[in-house]
């Protein structure tokens, strides 16, 4: 905000708008539905599932899609993507036809209007309402690389990765299994609240400052993430909110959580894991895990927790974690566009959408 004023974005063009869900998802989707809600002019939350199978039962399909669209209250309409190679020649039906006529139904008993769509492939797109496809007409991706949306985005430091696997370093790996071990120890010695309380500070301390810890403090926040009772209350501190601590980590507080601090416990999270060795790593990763699912990331939460339970396949929490999010729960701060995770890149000035019919 420079004066009083904020700065507006415009999306202009379809180029834009599929660039912002590569940018919104960080990744480009593979089969794939993305939907992004507007309000008047104005963007909402963004929406990824995965495709219909062909077995799968449409009706039930649609209203999960309905379910998860109406959570933002203020929307009046959305534009889709399909990401998918699927062919489409002229004189054969749209990719999906049924389903996208079905949603489009109901989301029009909502009061929520399909503005736009597009069938997105691996090289080319083209618009999903046109009534003959004409593959002449198709527009390469590569054109969505020089959007002003795109370009401003990749200034602010965003980038779309090919795929949706979380980037776990590979880095040169310090063994502290040892002084996790001794830290362990002291830990058992001392009363539940004590050692809580001194894990806290120790962590509170990094998240509010900007520096790593070293590898004496990164073994002894290894070994505080190993006692269930401290872990969850290091995990419900990450928010930076004042409540209870079911609804921290469920993610379901009246009052959105602080992401610049949640992205800063991811940045220690990450350090943490290059320090740690065997199951010593998996309360980091399946805490990795939990941040991607608060942030509305169910595949990369997912590749978490796989990782967690490799490095301690009897890791109760990573279990139970990943049992969630194959269910299809999502978090209720992803559902509220006002508590939603914004990318640090679109966390400035607001994006609007264009005057869409």
């Amino acid at each position: 905000m420079v004066g009083g004023i904020v700065e507006r974005l415009s999306i202009t063009t379809p180029d834009d708008f599929i660039s912002l869900m590569g940018h919104t998802l960080g990744y480009w989707p593979k089969e794939s539905l993305v939907c992004i809600t507007l309000d008047d002019h104005r963007i909402g939350a963004t929406l990824r599932v995965g495709l219909p199978k062909a077995e799968a039962d449409t009706n039930r399909y649609v209203q999960d899609v309905v379910k998860f669209i109406a959570t933002d209250r203020e929307a009046t309409g959305v534009v889709f993507g399909i990401f998918t190679p699927a062919p489409w020649e002229p004189m054969d039906d749209r990719p999906y036809e049924d389903v996208m006529e079905s949603l489009t139904e109901e989301l029009s008993q909502h009061n929520i209007n399909v503005r736009d769509g597009w069938l997105i492939g691996e090289t080319s797109y083209t618009s999903y309402f046109q009534l003959i496809p004409d593959p002449l007409a198709r527009t390469p991706l590569d054109e969505i690389k020089t959007s002003q949306l795109n370009a401003e985005l990749v200034f602010r430091g965003s980038s779309i990765e090919p795929g949706p696997g979380f980037r776990i370093p590979i880095l040169a790996r310090r063994d502290l299994s040892e002084e996790v071990f001794k830290h362990c120890i002291r830990i058992e010695s001392m009363t539940p609240p004590v050692a809580t309380a001194k894990a806290r500070t120790l962590w509170g301390g990094f998240l509010e400052g900007a520096d790593l810890p070293t590898d004496a403090q990164s073994a002894e926040l290894l070994a505080d993430f190993k006692f269930i009772s401290v872990r969850d209350r290091l995990l419900a501190d990450i928010p930076g909110l004042e409540d209870s601590l079911g609804d921290l980590l469920l993610g379901q507080t009246k009052r959105p959580p602080h992401w610049q601090r949640v992205d800063r416990a991811q940045e220690l999270l990450l350090h943490l894991y290059t320090r740690a060795n065997g199951p010593d790593a998996a309360p980091v990763l399946t805490s990795l895990g939990i941040i991607q699912w608060w942030e509305g990331k169910g595949s990369r939460a997912h590749q978490c927790f796989k990782h967690a339970l490799e490095a301690d396949p009897h890791y109760r929490l990573a279990q139970l974690s990943d049992q969630m999010v194959a269910a299809g729960i999502l978090a209720p701060w992803a559902m509220d566009k006002n508590s939603a995770y914004q990318p640090p890149m679109s966390r400035g000035p607001r994006i609007e959408g264009m005057g869409m019919a």
